[in-house]
């Protein structure tokens, strides 16, 4: 009888070890994107911290009643406006949002994917067309900047150079509230 209670105890630290940390993620899907995070906690402080200021008639929708509405309603509003201000309109768009704690976690994957050290808080990773974002640090701006690159990406059939893509961000980070 121990030996089994003994087995069992092994085979569930063993399955514990081999499932995959991203099988404890939940995602929420809006028009243009999957949203991916680990915790309510983590999608209230992403909430929290996208301030839409004088842009919230843009961004509200009438039938926002918890969080998840009320951020689909952010970020599909932010995309528009950022296809606005960009004056670009891609067609059949869809991106990942990865929200990840701190710009530590957004370094690491960063390191893990291009095997260079940044000091980064936000990247637009083209080849999984995602952007890895850190809720302690996003801002309205932020996630601006990183759907300019999602909308450049999708719209051009071949990316423009790295430069112009970063002009044309920041671009959008300027007129945001014109």
């Amino acid at each position: 009888m121990n030996f089994m209670r003994f087995m069992n105890i092994i085979l569930l630290f063993v399955v514990v070890l081999l499932i995959p940390s991203q099988a404890f993620t939940e995602e929420i899907k809006t028009r243009y994107t999957t949203i991916i995070y680990n915790s309510t906690d983590q999608l209230d402080n992403f909430n929290d911290n996208i301030i839409t200021g004088g842009l919230s008639y843009f961004f509200q929708r009438q039938d926002s009643v918890t969080v998840k509405d009320e951020i689909v309603s952010k970020v599909d509003g932010l995309v528009e406006h950022v296809e606005s201000i960009l004056e670009m309109y891609p067609s059949m768009m869809h991106f990942r949002i990865v929200l990840l704690d701190d710009d530590n976690e957004v370094r690491a994957v960063y390191r893990r994917q291009y095997n260079k050290s940044v000091n980064y808080i936000a990247f637009y990773s083209p080849q999984e067309k995602t952007v890895y974002i850190s809720v302690d640090d996003v801002e309205l701006r932020v996630l601006a900047h990183e759907i300019a690159h999602v909308v450049i990406d999708h719209y051009f059939g071949v990316a423009p150079p790295v430069k112009i893509h970063e002009v044309l961000a920041q671009y959008v980070e300027k007129h945001l509230e014109d």
